[in-house]
């Protein structure tokens, strides 16, 4: 995101300093101080609570409680995305082995983390290494972990740049045809 940040923000800077219409200083600017509000919020109501009879896991738009008996047992695991940066995940997983909650643990500390699986009593398995969203799931087999999107993410790009070329000729086809 600190990346992000700062190419948005020298964009802003260039147009305002160059001889841009100042009107494109605000069409990157208003989305670049949306982006800071809302990872502001994010990060300062990121909560998770354990109580004597549940944890409860609340962000900027949602609080999602569930029972603490129902927890019978953890994955963490490392993901790494495609050419992205390594997140922190604990996922926690009733006795059908469904995921009740899963936890963005990359915003504590690891040390919170492992004193939250300490708390709920519970076995907490890990791949042992940072892994990509396919390698987890065959790391963990009948798990459903990680949606299709973060098992194939190549393949989830190419099929939005296969449909937005298939709109662009169809829009060329249109305008010629026209």
């Amino acid at each position: 995101m600190g990346v992000v940040l700062a190419v948005a923000g020298a964009m802003v800077g260039a147009i305002l300093i160059g001889p841009a219409p100042d009107v494109f200083a605000w069409v990157m600017g208003a989305p670049l101080a949306l982006m800071v509000l809302v990872g502001a919020g994010y990060l300062s109501r990121q909560r998770i609570m354990l109580t004597a009879g549940e944890i409860v896991l609340r962000g900027l738009l949602f609080k999602r409680r569930e029972a603490r008996a129902r927890v019978v047992e953890a994955v963490r695991a490392t993901i790494v995305a495609h050419r992205g940066s390594p997140g922190d995940t604990l996922f926690l997983l009733d006795a059908h082995r469904n995921v009740i909650l899963r936890l963005n643990a990359g915003a504590y500390r690891r040390e919170d983390i492992d004193r939250l699986v300490k708390a709920l009593g519970v076995p907490c398995r890990e791949p042992g290494r940072p892994v990509t969203g396919k390698e987890l799931a065959r790391e963990f087999p009948g798990l459903d972990l990680v949606s299709w999107v973060e098992r194939h993410p190549v393949l989830l790009a190419f099929i939005i740049c296969g449909v937005l070329f298939a709109v662009l000729m169809a829009g060329i086809v249109i305008g010629v045809a026209a």
